[in-house]
């Protein structure tokens, strides 16, 4: 990567920081010139940027946020179907999350949750 200064480096760190604790990744269609625009930021200082901060491409950074929503969701509601869960999280089907979970997981995102423990209600003492 090109050297960026300390400045820009930290004014993209801070638009990625907000945009990701706006959950932005949940929508669908997401492409990084896309996200570069919203953010007006340079396209190629975004994804130099991911890659050099997360050690991996844009796709693979997007996927892993997701998949990381999707433990959660599946956590607080083990009745939701994959399906919903997968859209739930920007996913266009079914297929694409499983695959993506798995390549992330290990294991496909149902067998995941079942080695997960159930979290125990909390008594009102």
């Amino acid at each position: 990567m090109e050297r960026r200064s300390k400045a820009t480096l930290e004014m993209i760190s801070q638009k990625l920081n907000a945009w990701e604790l706006r959950k932005e990744y949940l929508q669908t269609g997401i492409t990084i010139i896309k996200m570069a625009k919203a953010l007006g930021i340079n396209r190629t200082y975004l994804s130099n940027f991911i890659n050099d901060t997360y050690a991996m491409n844009f796709n693979n950074w997007l996927n892993g946020l997701r998949i990381e929503e999707a433990k959660k969701r599946m956590l607080t509601d083990r009745q939701l179907p994959m399906s919903t869960l997968a859209a739930m999280v920007g996913f266009t089907d079914l297929a694409h999350f499983s695959k993506q979970f798995k390549l992330k997981e290990g294991i496909a995102p149902t067998y995941w949750l079942q080695k997960q423990p159930k979290l125990k209600p909390v008594s009102g003492n």
